[in-house]
């Protein structure tokens, strides 16, 4: 009975990630025509250069890259980036526009779970609009903070799609019962999780947005935190 159990939950684990990453290769070639980071660019440019804390070329991580918005801004402020995300077809758009923009981003197709990159190598770790659609977002942090050197960075941006029916998505109700988030998160929720995944030090930036990246009026945030140097 308890090996029934087990081997449910592994086929449900797995059947989430497959049918999230299936929703947004569909999404995928239409996608950048709406999207806040094409549409308010300089003003998310300015946002990730205060957010970064610096003004030295430091190694970008980032996790659910979607069609790069994170990615193209930080290969912009001059830093060395490697974006990752589950759904190639997304990923392949991100690709196009590093080409047709100049910049050198290195690309790799796979889930944050799955992704193999040695502890500590990275300066920066970026996750946008990506904590509502996995199934264990806590899981998510705990892997960035391992990526993440002593004094590390990581810059979480998400919000509350749930009250804009434009920016809600239209996941089965199978899948979105099975993710904690579904409806979106509040900063207060995503300072929590930043705390439970033990990183410290955390900051708002999306006061610095002159425009509403959102049209739809869903709360947001862009909040900072780094991981505490262990003596």
């Amino acid at each position: 009975m308890s090996t029934t159990r087990t081997r449910s939950t592994v086929q449900s684990d797995t059947s989430v990630f497959d049918d999230v990453t299936e929703y947004w290769n569909r999404r995928a070639p239409l996608f950048d025509g709406a999207a806040s980071h094409v549409r308010h660019k300089a003003e998310w440019l300015i946002v990730l250069r205060a957010a970064f804390a610096t003004a030295d070329a430091k190694d970008v991580l980032d996790l659910g890259s979607g069609t790069g918005a994170c990615a193209l801004a930080a290969a912009e402020l001059g830093h060395r980036v490697t974006a990752i995300d589950g759904a190639a077809k997304m990923l392949a758009h991100a690709r196009r526009n590093a080409l047709l923009r100049g910049l050198d981003i290195n690309f790799i197709v796979s889930s944050i779970d799955d992704f193999a990159a040695t502890p500590g190598s990275a300066d920066i770790v970026t996750i946008r609009n990506v904590l509502w659609t996995l199934k264990d977002p806590l899981a998510a942090l705990k892997k960035a903070r391992m990526l993440l050197r002593p004094d590390g960075r990581i810059v979480v941006s998400d919000g509350l799609w749930s009250v804009d029916p434009g920016n809600q998505s239209t996941y089965t109700t199978d899948l979105a019962a099975r993710l904690p988030f579904h409806a979106g998160l509040t900063q207060p929720d995503a300072e929590k999780l930043l705390n439970d995944a033990s990183f410290g030090d955390v900051h708002s930036w999306h006061h610095l947005l002159n425009a509403l990246p959102y049209p739809g009026g869903a709360p947001f945030f862009v909040l900072s935190a780094v991981t505490p140097v262990t003596r």
